[in-house]
């Protein structure tokens, strides 16, 4: 890009082909995990100064503490699930991943997710030529940047702004006039303000300035970003393209006038007999609606997409039939947000796949409060086999504060539900959110012992300013940002001890650390993996870490156990 925004000359003449980021798993989880942790106690040292009330980096190393020691650390290396299938593998050896080998070995970096697959079709509508990178630690650099390309797009919605600045920087180092352009719902986030960013927040997108040429700061965003393609094909700068920031030479960040994209959800179906083999997996992500009627106060998604609408029936037919006649798929992921959200229409798609016969498996989200016993049972009948919920507290008084609508009683007989119904549940559980107290943590473990959930995923409170929360502040004494705060009843290296208790006081309950189980469950099924060897393998790992730094046979009599599970 030259200094006004625009294509260098003779760009028109070589430019169709349009390289999408969609997300980057590193190879190396624990080189990833450190590096992680490292760059939030950096970010609490800057930070530091902007609460003199707090101890802001000896909170965060406190928290960092805390939750590593809920991981299993072998050979000098943190390890996930996958890792220590790869381990055992490999003759009790540490596994290193490489673009080379990664498809011989068990891991999330093959996966992939729907943005990519859904840009390849809304790019290719368009004209243009997309190469999507579903990893970005597998692509190879050099071959993304050739002469022929318009610019390399990179989506926030599954890599962290830190990892944006670092591609971008790569991609400049071998191309200098490349456009880069980042969007999706993490920038939307960090840019959503515009004019007004405050002075710490323009600091920090300074970082970005020379590497990143234009943000697309709207929560859809495909349009825009068709708009800024074709702008760039034809040698224009971005002022003419709406919901773009970006760099004024010599001055400052520049923002074009908002206008909200209006998308239908039909409009988005995935023609998936269309979209090139090489994108395609066992395991596949679908979405049928978008949008949150909820507001709870932990949660960013309500203002991103505020409004809920759905797929229709006859075009998510077609979308399902198109996926089955692939004669590859084994499970269906549904991306929904909240595939209950609407009681009639759910049981409108339940017959629909029932009628259809589809012999796939699937999951999806669920609302605790949304599940009875006849809609369980028409769910299981359509083929469903697992389902994340956010129960979010075993305590009512934390579920109230969070605005969660949910009582505690309808978490536990929707988990009873399931379980009766053969359908595996998996609930996700937030520790430390304001009011929370030992008793309150406490009655949380209890309503996870007594329901026998399969698996949980409890998240540290994490604090935003985009959130409801942050409304609240003041009465329950909230200071900090991110993973490092205090409020009036604890703080978070307190919540992160009670946390990293988890694992030993949940029982028959698995869970992973902070690894994604319903990821590794999803992907051991298109493994041919069977559900009861799946709980078998999370239950080895929770044995080896509850073991960890003790050389005892029943440390290496687990291993012994996974060895004959592993193939």
């Amino acid at each position: 890009m030259n200094r006004e925004g625009r294509p260098t000359e003779g760009a028109g003449t070589r430019r169709n082909r349009v390289v999408f980021v969609a997300m980057e798993t590193p190879l190396d989880g624990d080189a990833h995990l450190r590096e992680r942790m490292a760059a939030a106690e950096r970010r609490a040292e800057r930070q530091a100064s902007r609460f003199p009330g707090l101890d802001l980096p000896s909170l965060q190393r406190g928290v960092h503490r805390h939750l590593r020691s809920m991981l299993l650390e072998v050979d000098g290396r943190y390890m996930d699930l996958l890792d220590l299938m790869n381990y055992v593998k490999n003759g009790r050896r540490p596994v290193r991943l490489t673009p080379e080998n990664v498809t011989s070995h068990y891991t999330l970096a093959t996966t992939v997710t729907l943005n990519g697959i859904y840009m390849h079709q809304v790019l290719a509508r368009e004209g243009f030529e997309p190469d999507i990178v579903q990893n970005y630690a597998l692509a190879r650099l050099s071959g993304l940047v050739d002469t022929d390309v318009l610019a390399v797009c990179i989506s926030s919605n599954f890599i962290f702004m830190e990892d944006i600045r670092r591609m971008a920087g790569e991609v400049k180092a071998l191309a200098p006039d490349m456009p880069v352009i980042a969007g999706g719902m993490l920038v939307k986030k960090v840019l959503e303000d515009g004019d007004r960013l405050s002075p710490q927040a323009l600091s920090y997108l300074e970082t970005f300035r020379g590497l990143v040429d234009a943000f697309v700061v709207e929560a859809q965003g495909e349009q825009t970003l068709v708009r800024l393609l074709r702008s760039l094909r034809d040698g224009k700068g971005f002022d003419g393209v709406p919901n773009l920031a970006w760099y004024e030479p010599g001055g400052p960040m520049r923002f074009t006038p908002r206008l909200p994209e209006e998308l239908h959800m039909d409009d988005t179906a995935v023609v998936w007999d269309q979209i090139p083999r090489e994108y395609l997996r066992p395991t596949l992500p679908v979405t049928t609606s978008r949008g949150c009627a909820y507001r709870c106060r932990f949660c960013t998604y309500h203002w991103l997409f505020p409004h809920v609408s759905f797929k229709s029936l006859d075009v998510l037919r077609d979308e399902l039939h198109r996926l089955a006649g692939l004669n590859l798929v084994r499970h269906l992921r549904f991306t929904d947000d909240n595939f209950t959200a609407n009681r009639k229409r759910l049981t409108a798609v339940l017959r629909m796949m029932i009628d259809e016969g589809f012999s796939f498996t699937w999951s999806s989200f669920a609302r605790a409060s949304a599940l009875d016993p006849d809609l369980v049972a028409l769910m299981k009948r359509a083929g469903c086999e697992f389902v994340d919920m956010g129960i979010e507290s075993g305590s009512q008084t934390i579920l109230d504060n969070m605005d969660k609508r949910l009582e505690r009683d309808q978490s536990m007989a929707a988990i009873r539900m399931l379980n009766d119904h053969g359908i595996i549940g998996r609930g996700s559980f937030i520790v430390g959110y304001p009011g929370e107290t030992e008793t309150t943590f406490m009655e949380t473990v209890d309503l996870i012992n007594e329901s026998r959930l399969p698996y949980y995923h409890p998240y540290l409170f994490y604090y935003s300013r985009n959130t409801l929360i942050h409304q609240d502040r003041e009465a329950f004494g909230l200071d900090g940002l991110g993973l490092a705060w205090r409020h009036h009843t604890m703080d978070a290296v307190e919540a992160s001890r009670l946390m990293a208790r988890m694992p030993a006081e949940v029982t028959p309950g698995l869970t992973d650390g902070q690894t994604y189980i319903e990821e590794i469950y999803k992907l051991l099924r298109g493994k041919g993996y069977s559900p009861d060897e799946i709980r078998e393998l999370f239950r080895l790992k929770r044995e080896l870490t509850l073991a960890r730094g003790v050389d005892t046979p029943p440390s290496r009599a687990a291993l012994d156990r996974m060895a004959v599970l592993v193939h």
